[in-house]
């Protein structure tokens, strides 16, 4: 069953910086005869591969890497990407009173998108990491399917509400997995990742994520505390014009942001299931692997 994705490929082909169509039909030919046991379905079209010839600047080799490791990734951590329906008694909870996500309005200085995360009730006990992950990998997943291959992505992070409590809810193998989906095979260009207002415990934070972390993302990684001037990050990095009201900017606010992404991916929900049913088409139990987390909470001095 193949995916549909909204955003315009003649559009998208003509704005991107390095673009060959035998590059994507050469994709798309070994996509069609790749071993069965990368896990990768035979239909992948067009726009789907276009998305990770983008991520890899034209390299069709890195291309072929970064497919073959997002469906094994997809496999491998299923409680990521399985079961993927807003409207379900997990996940509806969580986007309604728990967690904010939101593809922001405009972009950054630079042209890139934005991507923003946070706690809406800060109530550790509240917290559920891999359910929080899923939410989040379908907010870039809409995003992707209406805007298709972009310049570049930038990650925002609100670390207002984050203790200790939340960090001792996170499993590693969970922690590990979201860290090579992230950097090694979600089809976006990471630009920037920065966490705003950052709490006391962001040593702990750094000493937790750092050796799950590859030294060109470490490198894009910037903490912003409480009390810095925004007018340097307004001026450089994301302008008042692409950002919510709750951080000084012209756009709605966090919670009216995080209504219309709720919203948006209420409407996607037959693109998530024939996602789903093209990459189960392909496994052997059609179904993914649970995340195997021999302990759930960090011990952390």
């Amino acid at each position: 069953m193949s995916v549909e994705l909204e955003y315009d490929y003649a559009a998208a082909t003509a704005s991107m910086d390095k673009f060959s169509q035998a590059d994507i039909d050469a994709l798309r030919e070994w996509s069609v005869n790749a071993d069965k046991s990368k896990y990768i379905p035979k239909d992948l079209t067009n726009k789907q591969l276009l998305l990770f010839y983008n991520a890899c600047y034209g390299d069709v080799e890195k291309a072929k890497t970064c497919v073959e490791k997002y469906y094994s990734y997809r496999k491998s951590a299923s409680d990521f990407f399985d079961n993927r329906n807003v409207n379900s008694d997990e996940l509806k909870p969580l986007i309604n009173d728990i967690l904010e996500f939101s593809v922001l309005p405009g972009t950054s200085v630079e042209g890139y998108d934005i991507v923003f995360h946070r706690l809406h009730n800060t109530e550790p006990s509240k917290y559920e990491f891999e359910l929080g992950c899923r939410l989040l990998f379908m907010t870039i997943d809409a995003y992707l399917t209406k805007r298709g291959p972009r310049p570049g992505v930038i990650f925002l992070y609100d670390m207002r509400g984050v203790k200790l409590g939340h960090l001792t809810r996170v499993g590693l193998s969970y922690l590990r997995k979201y860290f090579q989906y992230t950097q090694e095979a979600l089809p976006v260009r990471t630009k920037g990742i920065h966490v705003l207002n950052t709490e006391p415990i962001v040593d702990k934070l750094t000493l937790l994520i750092k050796p799950f972390m590859d030294k060109k993302f470490f490198d894009i990684l910037k903490f912003h505390q409480k009390d810095e001037n925004m007018e340097n990050f307004y001026a450089k990095i994301i302008p008042r014009s692409s950002l919510p009201s709750d951080f000084g900017g012209t756009l709605p606010d966090t919670r009216t942001l995080n209504k219309q992404c709720f919203e948006e991916l209420q409407t996607l929900e037959a693109y998530f299931k024939a996602e789903e049913n093209q990459r189960f088409s392909v496994l052997p139990n059609k179904k993914g692997d649970k995340v195997e987390d021999s302990f759930k909470k960090l011990d952390i001095d």
